[in-house]
């Protein structure tokens, strides 16, 4: 090679260095500048200014890695605008050079919907087709087969038809579902029992009761009848809804789900006048060999003596070991026993336990008390190694944070901190949203832009993704609901320093917190627990009894804390709610020598019920009083209250 070429070939080189360089340099400038006109289009949009919203939207470069976001939001504020031309160009461009699984099914379902609107019918088609086949996980994918549905109800109603029963199927609360019931009714062909049973649950949810009814009645499958059943009740026909959640149950199948099995054990116990025990008995004489069977065994044992109880509970996981009920049959035989000094039975009832079950809702208790037993028996070192395996496996349970604590050494977890003051603030990192939005790049690039508006439209399926969005939308008690229901179904719990947490365990009212727990001498965080589970953060929170607030107080407990007379209306007030529970619960622990156990037990089942229940601590046992609580409730609060202030402890530890 000659020096002349040489020379060429490197040039050349240089010059491509050069214009990389180049690129990298403007794309990093267009970044931090669409940025910015992103930012001011959402301001302009949330005005409603949506004219100016377009235009910043509009002058964010190809060379942006959210350019495809940007046009979508210029698509979407055109479309506000009823500049149906523009919003067009918009979606069409995007559908077909995004590929993106939340950006394109959009994008061509609202393309198709003004090629509908102008009669375009074939081009509409093809869309939603599109949308139907290559997106089929999409919720614009289940809108598509409503706008499908009607279509092709002239040319194929068959196909026709099972879209509308697909549709309804899978949105009985979605925007077309009451219309796709109608549809599918209208075109008067063959609906399998299936097909009527979909299409009545949409009209049922949609409160059409007599046209659902209609459709189902003398369809003899327990779905079917456990319909009715809730139409009868909704109607307030209490008899035949009596009768019908009984028929439900008879007819009973691997169909019905053991919640709605539960569900229809109670309503048949309220609706029939029976009273609980004697609903049991006859439930229990009519369903002996259906699948029922140990759910109405376990209501009945609620109704019994304790060794009756206990006998009911080893049928239970004996004969029926697959049940819903067998797990916590098992903790109620293996806790009476260890209860009653038979420690060696108790151990090997939980080994069964261990070989059968796990995740059950009875696991972290059984998982403690064994331990607990190998405490007692001076097995120090196993027992420990128990405590930590179950505060690595169910780490926001109640019976994590006791044995947290008898890791620590403490014989009574009771105790908080309280001079551990709750952060005033806290924010979602980068690293929080990527973990949140599951590395979702369109997602985080939209969560990052703080636009939840559009996150929203994209419709993701992620729990903990709409409870962000909740948090944002400053609507805190959804937004806890979605997070909690969400880590309860992870099957392998994340460490508390995973940002999911946060969404479960937020941080609200800080300040006020803060300021009144000094001023009364309470832990914060230990108040902001109670807050969150009398209320879950609902400020217009009112419960049956007439409690009212964050901190659920009643007027006359309110009235009688030395501030003058409150109503209901006041409790509303977010700084005096927050004041008056403080307050209460300072009182209250005064009442009890300083105990905050007694305490927390007392704002939920009143001091007097405490009094008469402490009677039975043995031996400073506060785990085992704990336990034999009689008002499962109260029982269940306290282990919701102790869990709640665990974990905000540990998430939010310095």
């Amino acid at each position: 090679m000659n020096k002349e070429v040489k020379i060429i070939i490197c040039s050349v080189l240089v010059f491509l260095v050069c214009c990389v360089l180049m690129f990298f340099a403007a794309k990093s400038y267009n970044t931090k500048r669409a940025l910015q006109l992103y930012q001011q289009g959402l301001e302009f949009e949330n005005k409603g200014d949506y004219h100016n919203a377009y235009y910043n939207f509009s002058k964010i470069s190809i060379l942006c890695n959210f350019y495809h976001t940007a046009l979508l939001k210029q698509g979407l504020c055109a479309l506000t605008l009823e500049d149906k031309k523009t919003a067009y160009q918009k979606f069409r461009h995007l559908s077909y050079f995004s590929k993106d699984k939340y950006i394109a099914p959009l994008a061509l379902y609202n393309a198709a919907l003004i090629n509908l609107e102008h009669k375009k019918y074939s081009h509409a088609y093809k869309k939603l087709k599109k949308i139907y086949t290559k997106y089929p996980d999409s919720d614009y994918a289940k809108a598509a087969l409503f706008q499908l549905g009607l279509l092709l109800k002239a040319k194929n109603p068959n196909l026709a038809k099972d879209f509308f029963v697909e549709y309804a199927k899978y949105a009985p609360c979605g925007r077309y579902a009451k219309n796709a019931a109608n549809e599918a009714l209208k075109l008067r062909l063959y609906l399998s029992s299936e097909d009527k049973y979909y299409i009545a649950n949409a009209l049922f949810v949609n409160e059409n009761y007599k046209d659902a009814l209609k459709l189902i009645k003398d369809i003899n499958e327990p779905r079917c009848a456990f319909l009715c059943a809730k139409i009868y009740e909704r109607l307030n026909m209490k008899k035949s809804a009596a009768a019908l959640y009984l028929k439900s149950l008879v007819l009973c199948s691997e169909k019905m789900e053991d919640e709605d099995i539960a569900l229809a054990i109670s309503k048949f116990s309220t609706l029939s006048g029976l009273g609980g025990r004697s609903a049991c008995e006859m439930l229990l004489k009519n369903n002996r060999k259906t699948s029922a069977y140990p759910a109405i065994l376990f209501e009945y044992a609620s109704y019994l003596p304790q060794i009756s109880a206990i006998k009911c509970y080893e049928a239970i996981y004996n004969k029926y070991p697959d049940s819903y009920q067998a797990a916590q049959s098992l903790w109620h035989v293996f806790y009476y026993n260890y209860k009653n000094g038979y420690n060696s039975k108790a151990k090997a009832l939980a080994k069964i336990y261990f070989s059968r079950y796990t995740n059950k809702n009875s696991t972290p208790a059984m998982k403690f008390w064994y331990a607990k037993i190998l405490l007692e028996e001076r097995k120090i070192s196993t027992a420990k190694k128990a405590f930590a395996e179950l505060i690595k496996s169910e780490p926001q349970s109640y019976y994590a944070y006791i044995a947290s604590k008898l890791i620590d050494g403490k014989d009574t977890p009771f105790n908080t901190d309280y001079d551990k003051k709750i952060k005033s603030s806290y924010d979602f990192t980068n690293e929080d949203i990527k973990t949140i939005f599951n590395s979702d790049k369109t997602l985080i690039t939209l969560a990052r832009l703080n636009d939840t508006q559009t996150i929203k439209i994209l419709r993701p399926h992620s729990d903990f993704i709409l409870s962000y969005i909740a948090h944002k939308e400053n609507n805190v008690s959804y937004g806890v609901y979605l997070a909690k229901k969400a880590l309860k179904e992870l099957e392998n719990k994340p460490p508390h320093t995973d940002a999911r947490y946060k969404l479960a365990y937020p941080i609200v009212y800080s300040d006020e917190i803060n300021k009144y727990s000094s001023e009364y001498g309470q832990t914060p965080y230990l108040m902001l627990a109670l807050m969150r589970e009398e209320s879950t953060f609902n400020t217009r929170a009112h419960s049956f009894a007439g409690a009212a607030g964050l901190m659920q107080l009643m007027p006359s407990t309110a009235s009688s804390l030395g501030f003058g007379k409150v109503d209901a209306n006041m409790l509303f007030d977010t700084d005096l709610n927050i004041k008056l529970g403080v307050k209460y619960f300072s009182n209250l622990k005064k009442m009890f020598d300083g105990c905050e156990m007694l305490s927390v037990l007392s704002y939920n089942g009143g001091p007097a019920n405490v009094s008469n229940w402490k009677k039975n601590i043995e031996n400073g046992d506060f785990d085992q009083f704990v336990e034999d609580i009689p008002y499962s409730e109260t029982q269940n609060y306290i282990k919701r209250v102790f869990a709640s202030y665990w974990n905000y402890s540990r998430i939010y530890r310095d």
